[in-house]
């Protein structure tokens, strides 16, 4: 009787540890983006999840061709946590946000839709599940 039940709680136990290796990586973000005024270019969405690698390394990027990118990016697969969304349209194919004076004049957006000097702080949401946002391009 004892080893019917350590064989019950190992596979509890195992069964629990799946589950939440599943749904660790169970949430899905979709960016909808607004205000796409020209069809030129790529455009390059990058994900943050952490202040340290804000605007420096994303945790996941995507690159799409203006004609393709249809007004929803998607983010599969994603762990439950705090993300911020960068998105920019690379109008002369230079792979950079071209700026005069710090002055972005090639379209952009942040989450958030933050008019101010973007930040982690200032861009971040919860995912905690199923989400959109929507980003509207400042150009």
């Amino acid at each position: 009787m004892q080893h019917t039940y350590l064989k019950a709680c190992f596979t509890a136990a195992l069964m629990l540890v799946a589950c939440q290796a599943f749904s660790q990586r169970n949430c899905t973000l979709r960016v909808n983006v607004r205000n796409v005024l020209i069809n030129k270019g790529n455009f390059y969405i990058a994900l943050y999840n952490n202040e340290k690698g804000f605007l420096k390394t994303p945790y996941s990027k995507i690159k799409l061709p203006a004609s393709r990118i249809r007004n929803t990016v998607v983010f599969p697969r994603l762990p439950a946590g705090e993300y911020a969304v960068t998105i920019f349209q690379d109008l002369n194919d230079n792979r950079t946000l071209d700026k005069v004076m710090s002055v972005p004049v090639e379209p952009y957006g942040l989450s958030n839709n933050v008019s101010a000097y973007p930040t982690y702080a200032n861009t971040k949401f919860a995912l905690t599940g199923q989400a959109a946002i929507t980003i509207s391009l400042r150009n």
